[in-house]
């Protein structure tokens, strides 16, 4: 599954049977998601492991609206009522100087929003993201404005690029790629990101 905002590869059984035989892939070391993410700021280090717990946390609305995943520390899981336990790995594949960075993502869990509130948890918010983004997404006074200004920020820049499976009866395995959408490749070359780069990226260089 992909969140609302997000773009990129999907996987659709048409059978029951091919259904489940694919949600046990995905459970299974041979499958392998990879995204692609612009973020605010450049992560530091480059590379690395994030593995904060994730747990719901209601909105302010009457009913609880705006409810999002709220970040605990991975000692505190066990012990907090509806927490779970989250992995994503990152890389930088490119940045903008110290504003901006062109991220590829590995979610080793499946957790809801988990690498929206993952790169937000360490600083360096997914462009777009105006649920997870906040304040710390504001770059006022540098000639770009807020979120980075104009349309660059109106969507959210978090794209499913690839994807490996076993096939359900075939049992051979599946390799997906998706190219950006409109709006982030807009991004790519306003920043002078070559999506030549994204050929090393060593998170798919793994999953081959």
């Amino acid at each position: 599954r992909l969140d609302k905002d997000t773009s990129g590869v999907m996987v659709l059984a048409r059978t029951r049977q091919a259904a489940k035989g694919l949600s046990v892939s995905l459970r299974h070391r041979e499958a392998r998601k990879v995204y692609w993410a612009a973020v605010a700021g450049v992560p530091n280090p480059a590379a690395g492991t994030i593995n904060y717990g994730l747990v719901k946390r209601s909105g302010h609305g009457r009913q609880g609206e705006g409810e999002k995943m709220q970040c605990i520390h991975p000692d505190a899981v066990s012990s907090t009522e509806g927490a779970k336990r989250a992995v994503s790995d990152f890389m930088v594949l490119s940045r903008l100087a110290n504003r901006g960075a062109w991220v590829a993502l590995v979610p080793n869990t499946g957790r809801t929003h988990q690498l929206r509130a993952h790169m937000a948890e360490i600083g360096n918010p997914i462009i777009g993201d105006g649920k997870y983004g906040g304040s710390s997404q504001q770059n006022l006074g540098d000639g770009w404005g807020a979120q980075f200004g104009g349309d660059i920020s109106k969507k959210l820049h978090l794209h499913a690029r690839y994807l490996k499976i076993e096939h359900p009866f075939e049992k051979r395995i599946i390799e997906i790629k998706a190219d950006l959408p409109s709006h982030m490749a807009r991004t790519w070359k306003t920043f002078q990101w070559d999506l030549d780069e994204g050929h090393n990226d060593p998170f798919i260089d793994e999953g081959l």
